[in-house]
């Protein structure tokens, strides 16, 4: 059973589209002459509809039912259910490929790189992902210390993921820092970045992948030590500066191969 089979049930409601990685991915895609995009590890396919609403025709590649399940339906997005490392499309079907949040979850990268270069050719690969060397300098993980152990063996390290790409894909790889904005409607990990408060809400820890993981005893303890902290004042005299500010780099960054 897919991991999102077990925790993605209510995913549509909280992990919708955010227009400033929109933004920033149109323009990487805008640098190529690319129609038809993979999106792969499309999830409920926030991101593979406003790519189709801008005329692109997406095939929306994810495993798990419950996910494509919530999916929005759109003329120009064609559902398919297959994983990263079998991608059930032929050599060159397609001008590029997006993977946004999902590369931490394929189980064999390699093999997962060889299909997307395997179906995209010499077209662009463009992955939106977290940089494990920043997680122990969050404050988050001050609550949930696990985190730091969970991101760092789940996530590559962009410069090893550079290294995988440039030797699979054979072309160069470019890396662009993504600043975190404080109203982020893309509620993942790092959403409360600024609204700490967001992490004591239920729907949007459910729907994070990295909250799903940290043990009953562990996420009690964090929980009550960050509303005790918020009722207390104590979290806004360590962090409180973070409220003010409009973008954070986090550590989410853009990794992207152009077309050849």
């Amino acid at each position: 059973m897919a991991f999102y089979d077990v925790i993605g049930k209510t995913y549509a409601q909280t992990r919708r589209s955010d227009s400033r990685i929109v933004e920033k991915l149109l323009e990487i895609l805008a640098s190529s002459q690319a129609s038809t995009i993979a999106d792969i590890g499309a999830g409920t396919g926030s991101y593979a509809v406003v790519l189709a609403e801008h005329g692109y025709h997406v095939l929306a590649i994810e495993p798990s039912a419950t996910m494509r399940s919530q999916a929005m339906a759109h003329p120009a997005i064609e559902w398919i259910d297959g994983s990263a490392e079998n991608l059930p499309l032929p050599n060159q079907a397609v001008d590029a490929a997006i993977i946004i949040l999902a590369f931490h979850h394929f189980q064999n990268y390699q093999q997962a790189l060889s299909e997307v270069h395997r179906i995209v050719g010499n077209g662009q690969i463009v992955l939106f992902t977290y940089d494990p060397a920043m997680i122990s300098s969050f404050w988050l993980t001050k609550y949930f210390p696990s985190l730091i152990k969970d991101v760092e063996s789940t996530f590559l390290p962009i410069p090893q993921l550079i290294e995988e790409i440039q030797t699979i894909v054979g072309n160069m790889v470019n890396t662009i820092p993504f600043l975190l904005p404080h109203d982020l409607s893309d509620s993942f990990a790092a959403v409360g970045w600024a609204q700490p408060e967001l992490y004591l809400d239920s729907n949007i820890r459910n729907n994070i992948s990295s909250f799903a993981k940290i043990n009953a005893d562990e996420l009690s303890l964090g929980l009550s030590s960050l509303q005790e902290d918020l009722h207390r004042g104590v979290w806004d005299q360590k962090y409180g500066h973070l409220r003010q500010q409009k973008q954070y780099d986090v550590g989410y960054r853009f990794v992207h191969s152009p077309a050849k």
